[in-house]
């Protein structure tokens, strides 16, 4: 097969790879920059201070007292009620002048330049606004950020910080996305994002990930490939648990096997050979390592029995896809294939004489005389004459 030819010159591809750079870093950019600090003293600096606080608090307190009319037609203006809300539940968005709509896009700009502490702050402050305005998309959507922006922060968070900040907002937004929005696909994207964030922090935070890994996957709202792939998720959480000393004590070795034996069994009911061997590879490989005087011999019997089971069913599966392909190879525990071994074993019995064979001649008690008008007329003679009354 040939190699796919360039549709653009060399010359031409290096002037849009400097074309992009510059109006990134020339336009883009700055613009962002500007509209940062435009919002953060305009709108943020009121919202944080005593009148945005009273503000706030007077939106709170002022819900309550409307009628039901009045907080029906919240976000409209006409005879039924007015509201100092400014989003629109009808459309289920703010106007884009509002401030809300404005501190959000400060939060999003900071956030992608990397600002996180900023686009921390300013999520954090608009949660009260959306919950107030029973905006609980924005109020998801704001405590996801803020966990995302926290965790995305160079500086180190200890387990207690963990438990009382971060593990919150992702509770908050992820009840929010499936109880309040019907929205699983919002809460199975915040705790993706979370968890390998938490992952790659390592350590305690890696117990952490781990345990809302599998409580995602307890969630019931992934199929059946999510499912298993969140249940090898969970393995490689464990695995990124690192111990101390010689013994590697502290470490979850033992989890993130059993985890990958758990998830070779879910890849294995969807017929992907390739993931079920990869995770058996690497629960025997860490199984080995737990105990290495044994070898490839699980220490622990039970589990030895099943994953010999799952090996023996993968190896069937690979058989299938081979004579499905007209292959018809068989494979042994190592993935290389057999000799018609499976063959042999079930044409041991011996085969049974063939009827045609009785007698002396090779036909067998076959009449092999022609036929004859006179012999047909012999045999109706002895028909004729067999005396049978």
């Amino acid at each position: 097969m040939e190699a796919p030819t360039l549709c653009l010159f060399e010359s031409d591809m290096t002037a849009i790879r400097t074309f992009v750079r510059e109006m990134v870093t020339q336009s883009v950019v700055p613009f962002m920059e500007r509209c940062i600090t435009t919002w953060n003293d305009q709108v943020a600096s009121r919202r944080r201070g005593i009148s945005g606080r009273f503000m706030s608090l007077s939106k709170r307190w002022t819900s309550f007292g409307t009628s039901s009319r009045g907080s029906s037609g919240s976000g409209l203006t006409g005879s039924s009620g007015t509201s100092s809300s400014n989003y629109d539940p009808l459309q289920g968005s703010y106007r884009q002048d509002s401030p809300e709509a404005m501190m959000r896009k400060l939060g999003d700009y900071a956030f992608m330049l990397r600002d996180w502490k900023l686009s921390q702050g300013i999520y954090e402050l608009l949660r009260s606004d959306f919950s107030n305005d029973k905006a609980w998309k924005y109020y998801a959507g704001a405590y996801e950020m803020a966990a995302i922006s926290s965790l995305l922060n160079q500086q180190s968070l200890s387990s207690k910080v963990r438990s009382e900040t971060v593990d919150q907002m992702l509770e908050t937004a992820s009840y929010s996305y499936i109880t309040r929005c019907a929205e699983p696909y919002g809460a199975l994207r915040c705790l993706s994002v979370a968890i390998e964030l938490l992952r790659l922090r390592g350590g305690s935070a890696a117990d952490d990930a781990a345990r809302w890994c599998s409580r995602l996957v307890d969630m019931r709202i992934l199929g059946a490939t999510g499912h298993a792939l969140f249940t090898e998720r969970v393995a490689a959480c464990y695995a990124a648990r690192k111990g101390a000393g010689s013994g590697r004590w502290g470490s979850r070795r033992r989890k993130s096997a059993l985890w990958n034996v758990l998830a070779a069994d879910a890849w294995l009911k969807l017929g992907r050979n390739v993931q079920v061997e990869k995770c058996l590879d690497e629960a025997t490989r860490i199984y080995g390592g737990i105990r290495p005087q044994q070898g490839h011999t699980l220490a622990f019997d039970g589990m030895q029995t099943f994953t010999d089971e799952l090996r023996r069913a993968l190896r069937a599966n690979i058989a299938a896809a081979r004579g499905i392909d007209g292959a018809g190879d068989q494979l042994d525990g190592n993935g290389s294939p057999l000799v018609e071994e499976e063959s042999e074993k079930l044409d041991h019995r011996r085969h049974r004489g063939s009827l045609i064979g009785a007698g002396g001649s090779p036909f067998g008690g076959l009449d092999t005389v022609p036929l004859s008008p006179m012999h047909m007329s012999h045999d109706e003679t002895i028909k004729k004459d067999d005396n049978f009354e």
